[in-house]
């Protein structure tokens, strides 16, 4: 690899990227001063007879730009401090375990197996792993602002439901990123877009009190699930519209950013691994899968470039995707590939409550309740 070659294209898309930042920051002004000013200036004059007037107003822009500067700043600083720790900070954000040095559990030694062997084949040192021990879909990530504060992590779908081979794949997948100096630049991509996404994070706690983004299939009619409905909700809309601007551009930055290092990662783990094979097969499982990559944490938005494949939703548009489509990443792979993903069974929703004393009281009931049914049936019990 050419280190000076690389270093000059990383500091090409750093540059790149603060362009496209400021003219997202640019479309977003102007896109929050036409939904705020329209309905303020029809308000404040509605018998004006010149259009023009419903439209422009100096002093009125001038606000919006400041506050929404100053709001995109804020943003940004606060995420910024969050992610001064470096990968380990990234990695307990988003709900990550540290994995101890020498696990009791075999899928947890199994991964630190793997990633002690990428190390190795990559040339680095080992990375700080972690679990993200509530996120039943199959991801992973690397982040960190230096090679020496590298973290990766996987979440706990992929670690029970990928073999080695497969988690080998992803893994090398990662090493790739960090390899090829995408972590520093992903790290700023993240800063950047939390400044342009925090609305639909303040639009959520004010209508539905939480910031976690409803899943499929959710909804307020679920048995269950009373509605909710806050005396903040009005103010929520009005932020998740602004946010309704403000996603499509995050997502168009990230896209125009990154997608192309996924291509070169795919390469990379195949070079590393010398099994193609692997990383082919964890992208058809997660083809298969329910929920895929997706994740509960409410920072998947802000954080879904640095993840091995779509952590949200894929949009309506491709081009706002931060990944490829995996039909086609797995072609690059495999050419026999048909296109078909088997179905994978998801995993349970993990309990609540995990520490040991609750698992034996539910293990207890369960039995109990068991026996009683045997007992019935046999005519034991009336």
């Amino acid at each position: 690899m050419d280190f000076f070659d690389q270093e000059a294209h990383a500091k090409s898309r750093t540059r790149r990227l603060l362009c496209l930042f400021g003219l997202a920051v640019f479309a977003f002004l102007v896109l929050t001063y036409l939904i705020l000013a329209v309905p303020i200036l029809f308000f404040c004059n509605p018998s004006a007879v010149d259009f023009s007037a419903w439209i422009w107003d100096p002093r009125l822009a001038c606000w919006v730009a400041i506050v929404t500067l100053f709001s995109i700043t804020l943003g940004c600083l606060y995420k910024l401090r969050l992610l001064s720790g470096g990968g380990a900070a990234v990695a307990e954000l988003l709900g990550g375990r540290l994995v101890e040095s020498n696990p009791a559990d075999a899928g947890e030694k199994k991964l630190r197996d793997v990633v002690e062997e990428m190390a190795v084949a990559s040339g680095l040192s080992v990375p700080a792993i972690y679990v993200l021990d509530h996120e039943r879909g199959i991801n992973a990530f690397a982040a960190g602002r230096t090679r020496d504060e590298v973290a990766i992590a996987v979440t706990f779908g992929a670690l029970k439901l990928l073999d080695r081979d497969e988690l080998q794949g992803i893994v090398a997948h990662e090493f790739s990123h960090v390899l090829n100096g995408d972590m520093r630049l992903n790290m700023r991509l993240m800063v950047l877009a939390h400044g342009l996404f925090w609305p639909t994070i303040v639009g959520r706690v004010l209508v539905r009190g939480t910031t976690r983004a409803p899943e499929i299939g959710e909804s307020i009619f679920d048995e269950g699930t009373p509605p909710v409905f806050l005396p903040t909700a009005l103010p929520g809309v009005l932020f998740l519209i602004i946010g309704g601007i403000s996603s499509p551009l995050v997502r168009l930055l990230k896209s125009l950013i990154c997608r192309e290092r996924e291509w070169l990662a795919d390469a990379a783990a195949v070079q590393f691994t010398r099994n193609p094979a692997g990383i082919a097969g964890a992208l058809r499982k997660i083809g298969g899968l329910y929920k895929q990559g997706r994740l509960d944490t409410p920072f998947a938005e802000t954080a879904s470039h640095l993840y091995f494949v779509n952590s949200a939703c894929d949009p309506w548009l491709s081009c706002l995707s931060t990944h490829p489509p995996l039909a086609k990443r797995i072609l690059a792979i495999d050419p026999a590939f048909d296109g078909q993903f088997p179905h994978i069974q998801s995993l349970k929703r993990p309990t609540e409550d995990l520490s040991q004393e609750a698992q034996y009281d539910r293990l207890y009931e369960e039995t109990l309740r068991r026996e009683r049914e045997e007992a019935k049936q046999r005519g034991e019990l009336e």
